[in-house]
C-alpha cells in the first residue's frame, strides 16, 4: 500500500499539468465552472493564496489548495498561474465545453538551461544550444541574494572581480584587466565610460529593473568592436507582463544608507510601457587614512516604451537619466564637490518578413555625459570641467535560411566626443573620434550535434586606422556533455583621455597622455566542457589571451628641489599574457537546496616587465548555498554565500628622473567575505509584500585595498501590484 502511494506522489510530481473533464453536459449552451488544485511540484503539498486568472475573472486558492472559476463561457479560455516572483507565471489556453477540472502543479526553476540568451551571437538561443559559453545571472537570483545595486549581483557571481568605487564610477578589474577592456551594454546598446579610467558607474541601472545579466568571456570584437577584449557584459531590462503592474521599495542600511524606489508598467495589446524612479544616499564611512567611501546622494529613472505597429513591426524607446553627486568629508579642505549628470537616449525598430526568414533592425542611441564642480562657498555654484557625447547607430539584418543556416549582418557607425575646460589642454578643448563597422557572421549546423559559428567584422577608425576581427566557435553535444572551443580577435583602440588627457588626480599625483599610443591587438582562444543531467551542472573552462600593444600607465617620480612627485603616463607594450581556467558546478538537491560554486585561476603577465598586472587576482572564488523553503503556506529563502580572493597583486615599475627603474611588489591580505540573506514573499490577494534582510561581511574583513564598511545590515521592504 505504501508502495502505491509514493508511486502515485510520483507520478503527480512529473505531472506538469494534468487536465480531466467531467462528463456532464449541460442540457443547454451556457455558463460554466472551472475547478481544481494547484500543489508545489517539490513537496506535493498545496499551495494557498496561487491566484487564476481566466480573462477578466480571477480567484485564489484557498488553504487545501482549490479554486473555483464560475460562469466562465464555453469556448477557448486562456488560464494564467500567479505566485510569488521564484515561481513561474504560466499561461495555459483550454476549450470550454463544460465544466472542467484542471488540477496545476507549481515550481521553482532549479535550473537556467532553456533562459533564451542573445549576447554570445545577437540571436536568440537557448542557454543549452549556445555555441558561445555565457554565464546567466537571473532576476531571482539578485532577489534571493538581496543584491541592493548591479554591481553586487556581479561580484556575487562572477569570481575575481576587484572594485575600487570613485567619484567617476566603479573602477573594476576582471582577470587583470580594468573598465576598459570590458564592455557594458544595457539591452544591447553601449554604455558610455564616464572616467579617465574607463569606469562605469553602474547604480544607474536599478537592480529591481534586471530581467537578467549575460556574461560573455573574452573576445567580442567581431560582433560588438573596440573595448571587447576582456568580456562582455550585456544586462537586459525588464518588459511589463501585465496590463496593470506598479511596485515601491524602501530599503535601510548601516552608515545611515536609504534607498527609495517606485515603478510602473502596463502591457496591452499594442503599447507597453515600463518606468522606474529611485534615489538613493548614504553618509559613507571611513577615513582619508584608510578604506574610506564619500557620503552621496543619487537620482535615477529609466523608461522603455515599445509599440507594436503590426505583426512584423514594432519600435521601442528607451531613456536613462542619471544624477550622482558625491560630498566632501568634514575634515577635508577641499572647497568643492564633484557633481556628474548622464542621460541616454535611445530608439529601435524591427521588421520581420512574412516567411520571418528575415528580421531587420534599426536603432540609434545618443549618450551626454556631464561633469561638474560644486564650489561650497560660492552658494553651489556649478562650473562644468568635462562633458562626453557618444552617438551609435546601427543596421542589423538576421537571414535564418533554413533550421540548420542562419546569418547575420550589419553596420554601424559611432561618434565619440569629449570637452574638457583644462585636462585636454591648457584651453578649453574638444577632441572626437570615430569608426565605422561592417561585420558578419554564420551560425551553420551541418549535423545535428555540431554547431559552427564564423564571423568577422571590419572597423575603420578615425584615430589609428582600420582593424579587422575574425572568430570561429563551435559546439558539440552528445548526450549530457557539451564541448566548446573558439578563437578570435579583438582590439582596443585608445581612448581619447588615454591620448590627450592631462590632469591632476586629487593633487596625489598627475597622469598624463599619450596622442602616440597604437590600438592594442588581442587573440583570444578557448576550449570548454559541460555537463548536465537532471538538476546537476558543471562546466570546466581554459582560456589564453595575448594582448599586443598593451596599453599600460607606469610610474615616475619627478624631484623638485627638496620634494618628489609622483608622475603617471600610457605606453604601449610589447605585449600581455592572460591565461587560467574557470571551474563552475551547481545542483539543487531535493528541489529545496541549491548549491553553488566556483573557482578562477588566473596568471595575468606584463610581458615587458614579467611582473602580474596591477590588481590581478591569481585565485578567486564564490560559493552559495540557498534553502528554499516554506513558511505560513508561502515560500521563502536562506541564503549563504562567500566570495574568496587570493591577495591582490600591486607590481609596479617605478623609474626616477634619470632613467633608473626600481620594481615595488606588494600585494593585499586574502580575502574572504560572507553574507547571510533572508527573503520572505506574503501573498496580499492579486499583491504581494516581500521583506528581505541581510548582514554583509558577518566576519567584519578588513583590508586597506578592500572599499568596504565592514559588517553591514540591510533590510527592504517591497509592495508589488497586479
Amino acid at each position: 500500500m505504501r508502495k502505491q502511494k509514493y508511486f502515485n506522489l510520483l507520478i503527480l510530481q512529473l505531472l506538469l499539468l494534468t487536465i480531466s473533464t467531467h462528463n456532464v453536459y449541460s442540457q443547454k449552451e451556457g455558463l460554466f465552472t472551472i475547478s481544481g488544485t494547484v500543489v508545489d511540484s517539490a513537496t506535493l503539498e498545496p499551495l494557498y493564496g496561487v491566484y487564476i486568472l481566466a480573462g477578466k475573472s480571477g480567484t485564489q486558492t484557498d488553504k487545501n489548495g482549490e479554486f473555483a472559476l464560475k460562469d466562465i463561457p464555453a469556448g477557448e479560455v486562456d488560464l494564467t498561474t500567479i505566485y510569488f516572483s521564484s515561481y513561474s507565471k504560466k499561461t495555459t489556453r483550454f476549450y470550454i465545453q463544460n465544466d472542467t477540472v484542471i488540477n496545476f502543479v507549481l515550481s521553482e526553476p532549479t535550473t537556467e538551461l532553456d533562459e533564451v540568451v542573445v549576447t554570445g551571437t545577437r540571436t536568440e538561443k537557448r542557454l543549452s544550444e549556445a555555441p558561445i559559453q555565457t554565464m546567466v545571472i537571473k532576476s531571482r537570483e539578485i532577489q534571493k541574494a538581496g543584491a541592493s545595486s548591479t554591481l553586487e549581483s556581479l561580484t556575487d557571481n562572477i569570481p575575481g572581480i576587484v572594485v575600487t568605487p570613485n567619484a567617476m564610477g566603479n573602477n573594476m578589474r576582471i582577470k587583470g584587466l580594468n573598465s576598459r577592456y570590458i564592455l557594458f551594454l544595457v539591452d544591447g546598446e553601449r554604455m558610455v565610460a564616464e572616467g579617465a579610467g574607463g569606469n562605469i558607474n553602474l547604480s544607474q541601472i536599478d537592480v529591481n529593473n534586471i530581467e537578467r545579466i549575460e556574461m560573455v568571456s573574452g573576445a567580442g570584437s567581431a560582433l560588438y568592436g573596440s573595448n571587447a577584449v576582456g568580456a562582455v557584459i550585456n544586462i537586459i531590462t525588464k518588459k511589463p507582463a501585465e496590463k496593470f503592474e506598479a511596485g515601491a521599495n524602501i530599503i535601510a542600511e548601516s552608515n545611515n544608507t536609504w534607498q527609495t524606489k517606485a515603478e510602473i508598467g502596463s502591457k496591452l495589446k499594442k503599447l507597453s510601457a515600463r518606468m522606474s524612479g529611485s534615489r538613493s544616499t548614504s553618509d559613507g564611512f571611513g577615513s582619508d587614512g584608510g578604506a574610506f567611501a564619500s557620503q552621496y546622494e543619487d537620482w535615477n529613472s529609466n523608461m522603455k516604451l515599445s509599440y507594436n505597429l503590426s505583426d512584423n513591426r514594432d519600435i521601442n524607446l528607451t531613456g536613462r537619466f542619471f544624477r550622482h553627486e558625491t560630498f566632501n568629508p568634514s575634515t577635508t579642505m577641499n572647497t568643492s564637490h564633484p557633481l556628474t549628470y548622464s542621460v541616454d537616449i535611445g530608439v529601435n525598430g524591427g521588421f520581420m518578413s512574412a516567411d520571418k526568414r528575415n528580421d531587420l533592425s534599426v536603432s540609434l542611441g545618443w549618450n551626454k555625459y556631464y561633469d561638474y564642480d560644486v564650489f561650497e562657498r560660492l552658494d553651489d555654484l556649478k562650473e562644468k570641467q568635462n562633458s562626453a557625447d557618444y552617438l551609435s547607430t546601427r543596421i542589423v539584418n538576421t537571414f535564418k535560411a533554413n533550421d540548420r543556416i542562419e546569418i547575420v549582418g550589419g553596420v554601424e557607425f559611432n561618434h565619440e566626443e569629449n570637452f574638457a575646460l583644462t585636462t585636454l589642454g591648457p584651453e578649453p578643448t574638444t577632441k572626437y573620434v570615430e569608426d565605422i563597422n561592417l561585420f558578419g557572421q554564420t551560425d551553420i549546423k551541418p549535423v545535428e550535434n555540431l554547431d559552427i559559428v564564423a564571423g568577422a567584422r571590419y572597423t575603420y577608425n578615425s584615430q589609428f586606422g582600420s582593424a579587422f576581427s575574425p572568430k570561429l566557435s563551435l559546439m558539440y553535444d552528445i548526450g549530457g556533455f557539451k564541448f566548446r572551443g573558439g578563437i578570435g580577435s579583438a582590439f582596443r583602440a585608445p581612448s581619447i583621455k588615454e591620448l590627450y588627457y592631462d590632469f591632476d588626480h586629487n593633487g596625489s599625483f598627475w597622469v598624463y597622455g599619450n596622442k602616440d599610443l597604437e590600438a592594442e591587438n588581442g587573440l583570444y582562444t578557448s576550449l570548454s566542457a559541460e555537463y548536465t543531467k537532471n538538476s546537476f551542472n558543471s562546466s570546466i573552462s581554459a582560456y589564453y589571451n595575448d594582448i599586443d600593444n598593451k596599453i599600460t600607465q607606469y610610474k615616475t617620480i619627478r624631484i623638485e628641489g627638496d620634494n618628489s612627485y609622483e608622475d603617471r603616463h600610457y605606453k604601449n607594450v610589447s605585449s600581455s599574457t592572460l591565461k587560467g581556467f574557470d571551474f563552475n558546478i551547481s545542483y539543487v538537491l531535493l528541489k529545496i537546496v541549491t548549491l553553488k560554486g566556483t573557482y578562477s585561476y588566473c596568471d595575468a603577465v606584463d610581458n615587458s616587465t614579467g611582473l602580474q598586472l596591477d590588481s590581478n587576482v591569481k585565485h578567486s572564488g564564490t560559493l552559495s548555498t540557498t534553502w528554499n523553503g516554506k513558511i505560513v503556506r508561502s515560500p521563502f529563502s536562506l541564503q549563504l554565500s562567500g566570495r574568496m580572493n587570493s591577495p591582490i597583486k600591486f607590481d609596479a615599475v617605478i623609474t626616477d628622473e634619470e632613467g633608473n627603474e626600481t620594481t615595488s611588489f606588494s600585494e593585499s591580505r586574502p580575502y574572504s567575505i560572507w553574507k547571510l540573506t533572508f527573503v520572505k514573499p506574503f501573498n496580499l490577494g492579486r499583491n504581494s509584500l516581500e521583506l528581505t534582510m541581510k548582514c554583509d561581511n558577518i566576519f567584519n574583513f578588513s583590508e586597506e585595498s578592500f572599499i568596504n564598511p565592514g559588517r553591514t545590515f540591510y533590510m527592504g521592504l517591497r509592495y508589488a501590484f497586479r
